[in-house]
């Protein structure tokens, strides 16, 4: 699977971790899982996704990243090439999480 992340929401906060950041190696090992087409972390019960996030995706999933970080991301399939993508949407923190999907 291609893994790619949102060049908005995640590339900035990705880049700005130090390359020793320990959230930095869990998501290196992420997109390498991922690369293998293993599902890592946990599905989003769609009760729970705002509303932006109906419309654009059919799956999202939370990794914990750390005690106060979570990585969201969706798989999709690209309608020219048929390749699966797993595309890393968010780094946040976890109180933002938890307001986000109202837990």
């Amino acid at each position: 699977m291609l893994v790619l992340g949102d060049s908005k929401d995640f590339a900035p906060i990705y880049e700005s971790l130090p390359n020793n950041d320990s959230r930095k190696t869990r998501i290196h090992d992420i997109k390498h899982a991922l690369e293998n087409d293993q599902i890592i972390g946990d599905a989003i019960p769609f009760d729970r996704w705002p509303k932006k996030f109906r419309s654009e995706f059919d799956c999202l999933y939370r990794v914990r990243l750390s005690d106060s970080d979570r990585l969201l991301y969706t798989i999709t399939v690209d309608a020219k090439t048929n390749q699966k993508i797993a595309l890393m949407l968010k780094i946040m923190p976890h109180k933002k999480y938890d307001r986000l999907f109202k837990y």
